[in-house]
């Protein structure tokens, strides 16, 4: 069975370090990787069984929204395709 796959992003590495945080002292979620898209958007992506990955998605985005000034969004993955899959677990792949 694949692990399912889920990105957030918010505007700037704070919210995003906040949103880890969170995470991973309340689930037993994989933090695959940071990753900076532009304009001060930052992402992070994770890995897990599907409950656990939408439970820390959850956290996170209400994490990141209580700190960031800008928008927070997320997507969850629960079969994801092989590039999906790649681009979640590589996030040396987008990072600009």
């Amino acid at each position: 069975m694949s692990k399912a796959v889920a990105f957030i992003e918010a505007d700037g590495m704070v919210a995003i370090f906040d949103a880890v945080d969170a995470m991973v002292k309340a689930t037993e979620v994989t933090v695959e990787g940071t990753m900076r898209l532009g304009g001060g958007i930052v992402a992070v992506s994770l890995s897990g069984d599907l409950a656990t990955v939408e439970e820390a998605t959850e956290i996170g985005v209400a994490t990141a929204k209580s700190i960031s000034r800008g928008k927070v969004s997320s997507v969850i993955f629960a079969y994801p395709s092989v590039p999906v899959t790649a681009l979640a677990t590589n996030p040396s792949l987008i990072d600009g």
